[in-house]
């Protein structure tokens, strides 16, 4: 597959337990294509999210990785430093988190939790991050951005939230963003527009995406591939609409 960006073979990953080795995820493998949406399906605890996790290498302390390999462009991710990882995570591959509240820090406004990740990650100057913040608080549909800039997250709703960490995850502009249920915790009209706005950036940034959801329905429009998880495994594929 020549357009291949991300590329997981057999992996495994167990929890360490009082009473012994837990499997979460077993020998899974699937491929993500340059520009295309793979959707990871499940019911909780099915190993959707320790997926994603092993991804970004941010597993539990008591996490185990038993076997397989995680390749991004021919690199194995699970073989990377801590150091070589961080790189990579925002730069290249991004995430947007399930829960907006407790991903945004309650005490930072949040234009500058936006802007954190370009001075950080991409050495920029406060005023040019600050300009660029601005420009993505717009693009993600935030009215009045100049102004919000300094609002903290309580003053926003819990779909301005999610727009937010969006902005959070596209600032560094990445090359892969993976989606960990980033509309369960809201209503089904936000979710449609959360769904529409993902999409839009989707297509304008060139970007290759796993959706990580529990719901088949809120996928079948807009996944290219679909892979469903049942206890730990990969138990059906098939095509989106």
């Amino acid at each position: 597959m020549k357009n291949k960006v991300l590329e997981v073979k057999n992996l495994t990953v167990s929890f360490r337990t009082a009473d012994g080795n837990l499997q979460a995820v077993r020998d899974i493998s699937f491929t993500l294509e340059k520009g295309r949406t793979l959707a990871i399906v499940g019911e909780s605890g099915s190993g959707k999210s320790v997926t994603s996790r092993a991804i970004m290498g941010l597993l539990a302390p008591n996490a185990l990785v038993e076997g397989g390999e995680i390749l991004y462009k021919g690199r194995d991710l699970l073989k990377m430093s801590e150091k070589e990882l961080c790189k990579l995570r925002g730069n290249k591959i991004a995430m947007i988190f399930q829960d907006p509240l407790t991903a945004l820090d309650p005490i930072m406004p949040i234009g500058k939790q936006i802007a954190e990740t370009m001075i950080v990650n991409q050495k920029m100057s406060k005023a040019d991050a600050k300009n660029k913040a601005i420009k993505l608080m717009e693009e993600v549909g935030i009215r009045d951005a100049k102004t919000r800039y300094d609002k903290y997250p309580f003053a926003f709703s819990g779909g301005m939230r999610q727009r937010i960490v969006i902005a959070i995850a596209l600032a560094a502009d990445p090359e892969i963003l993976i989606c960990d249920e980033p509309t369960t915790a809201l209503d089904v009209t936000i979710q449609a527009q959360i769904l529409e706005l993902l999409g839009k950036l989707k297509e304008e940034r060139h970007l290759s995406m796993i959706f990580i959801t529990h719901d088949l329905g809120v996928v079948a429009n807009v996944a290219d591939h679909i892979a469903v998880m049942y206890a730990g495994k990969i138990v059906e594929r098939g095509t989106g609409s």
